[in-house]
């Protein structure tokens, strides 16, 4: 009723699923009291409450003005001088005392009353009983209100977390994903891509952590689940889709190696017409360029003949060197004219491909990629690998890749990304895997490798080729996906379209503003003006896995993540470490290992 102290005017303009809505002129303040509460009329995402009988309709606001003195009344959509006015975006709707819809079945018209709405309104939209839902924090609005997410619609609908450097990101993550744990869902599946190593201390109780200097749990990704292609990418700086003659020799030594093997996996024998040189079969990367070493800079006492290779002698000793520790092996010079030792190539065309395997291999900031020789197939096979990361009694899976070379984070990302998707694909329908128990993966700082339009310092997309299947089809598997950026600008717009679901933390940068206005359901893009003034810590959640859109503040967690920022105003007034060990700092740096301090 107009007579209701909740009543703010009335429509004067329907234009689809927006209204616009004069302010009565009986409006006893721009903050009326009802039920001991202050409301703010006109605040920008505020809800507004159109009563029809006994259906409510409801809707966000997204514009406020009144109007100036030159306004030209021609214009259909201006009101008369002085009017106040809303501009609504209608979301939902709710009958009687059942739950809030989203949608509209019936669409208001000129004169019908427009209200606040209320506390008691808001436990209408807000409240459920749903087991499918988790408590994430409280509404900006109302800190006696919870506000819910919709588990499945926030896993297979995918979602995105973006938010400027220390709006709170990661405390969202690792708040939500602590609430998932928490919330009646201790079967729960989470692989979390960390490479910043901020989720040591957050997610210590709730997850099994892999790094890379970790003993017991160390981080290993075997680099025959690769193709050639990106393989050759990484050790050969491979840029031509074409082979060479070098690629095609390196291609049958794997050949080679998959075959000697094929009938020995221990996830079962795979018939030699089926082999390719891209199957993900184990191969012993050491051993081919031990072999092919061998025979570029043999020298032989019988020509064609490597077994007559002639060693150099040490003590009495052949120095053939050390397949596992990569020790080339030392031959004796060929012999004048005709004379023995002779060469067993004339021709060496694999002289700078074996020298760059070399190198790769021995640098130690891949070792987890290529120190994987417990990874054989017949000892350790794919298999053991998932079940590492997926059969333990955490429910989430951190992997760390702080210390992961910058120029390979990408390529690293996507082979993890597709083993997984794999996996759940050719595992869909297994009792307790893929769709019978479904996974959430999350990837922090997601712009740094799966960049908009792919990158010159990424490994030609590869982590968004693998990121982009599972945000378009892992839902039918078992698989969602949590991207989290600090700028959704560089992030690839195929998979920020997919995210059904978007968390919005503080944006300063207007172009992240403008393509996260772009990105968000509803018609809501406006509420993007809201993003530079958010608190730290509060969000403006859009989509799928709402029932409304929500100005939602999320709790502190504690221990926090990683990632706070250093307070100089506190450290620049006590007393300096007077001899800081910068030795250790360039020693961490020459090993590409940080040692933990057991102070």
């Amino acid at each position: 009723m107009k007579s209701d102290l909740s009543f703010l005017g009335s429509i004067v303009r329907v234009i689809g699923a927006k209204i616009f809505v004069e302010l009565t002129e009986d409006l006893p303040s721009s903050a009326p009291i009802l039920a001991g509460k202050i409301y703010k009329v006109g605040q920008i995402g505020s809800f507004v409450r159109v009563p029809l009988g006994n259906l409510n309709i409801y809707g966000i606001v997204t514009m406020v003005g009144a109007n100036p003195l030159d306004v030209d009344n021609s214009e259909p959509t201006n009101f008369p001088y002085g009017k106040r006015w809303l501009e609504i975006q209608l979301i939902g709707e709710s009958i009687g005392n059942k739950d809030f819809q989203r949608g509209v079945s019936t669409y208001p018209t000129i004169d019908d009353e427009v209200h606040v709405v209320t506390n008691d309104d808001l436990k209408v939209i807000h409240s459920t009983d749903s087991p499918n839902s988790i408590n994430i924090g409280t509404l900006a609005s109302s800190d006696n209100l919870s506000a819910f997410i919709d588990i499945d619609k926030f896993l297979s609908r995918h979602t995105a977390i973006v938010g400027s450097t220390g709006s709170g990101k990661s405390n969202a993550v690792t708040s939500i994903l602590r609430a998932i744990t928490s919330s009646g869902f201790p079967k729960s599946k989470v692989i979390l891509i960390d490479p910043h190593s901020e989720y040591h201390s957050a997610l210590k109780d709730y997850a099994k952590i892999f790094s890379l200097d970790d003993n017991q749990n160390a981080l290993k990704v075997p680099f025959w689940g690769l193709s050639y292609n990106e393989l050759a990418l990484v050790l050969f700086d491979k840029k031509q889709a074409a082979d060479t003659s070098q690629d095609l020799a390196i291609q049958e030594e794997i050949i080679k190696e998959k075959r000697a093997i094929a009938s020995k996996l221990k996830c079962g024998k795979v018939d030699e017409e089926y082999l390719t040189v891209d199957l993900p079969i184990p191969f012993n990367i050491k051993k081919i360029w031990y072999d092919l070493y061998n025979e570029e800079h043999a020298t032989v006492m019988t020509k064609q003949d490597l077994s007559t290779a002639a060693f150099i002698k040490v003590g009495g000793a052949d120095q053939k060197g050390d397949q596992k520790r990569l020790i080339a092996p030392k031959f004796m010079p060929p012999g004048a004219g005709s004379a023995a030792p002779f060469k067993f190539k004339e021709n060496k065309i694999l002289v700078s491909y074996l020298n760059k395997l070399h190198t790769k291999l021995k640098d130690n900031r891949l070792g987890f990629l290529f120190d994987v020789d417990e990874f054989n197939g017949v000892d350790l096979d794919i298999d053991d690998l998932l079940a590492s990361w997926l059969n333990h009694d955490k429910p989430i899976t951190v992997l760390d890749l702080g210390g992961v070379p910058f120029e390979i984070m990408d390529m690293v990302v996507g082979l993890i990304s597709r083993i997984v998707f794999e996996s759940f694909f050719w595992g869909r329908n297994i009792p307790g895997f893929g769709r019978q128990r479904p996974l959430l993966m999350v990837y922090e700082e997601a712009h740094s490798y799966l960049p908009k339009g792919g990158s010159s310092q990424t490994v030609s997309g590869y982590a968004s080729r693998a990121v982009r299947r599972i945000c378009k089809e892992g839902r039918k598997y078992g698989i969602g996906a949590l991207v989290v950026s600090q700028r959704p600008s560089d992030l690839d717009e195929t998979i920020l379209s997919q995210c059904g679901t978007f968390m919005a933390l503080r944006l300063s940068n207007s172009e992240d503003q403008s393509i996260i206005g772009a990105a968000m359901p509803d018609n809501l893009g406006s509420l993007s003006e809201l993003l530079p003034s958010l608190r730290t810590g509060e969000a403006i959640i859009v989509g799928e896995a709402v029932k409304i859109p929500s100005r939602v503040r999320l709790p502190l967690i504690d221990p926090r993540p990683d990632s706070k920022d250093p307070e100089p105003s506190k450290l620049w007034r006590e007393d300096a470490v007077k001899d800081p060990e910068f030795k250790k700092a360039v020693q961490n740096w020459r090993k590409q290992k940080i040692e933990k301090d057991n102070s």
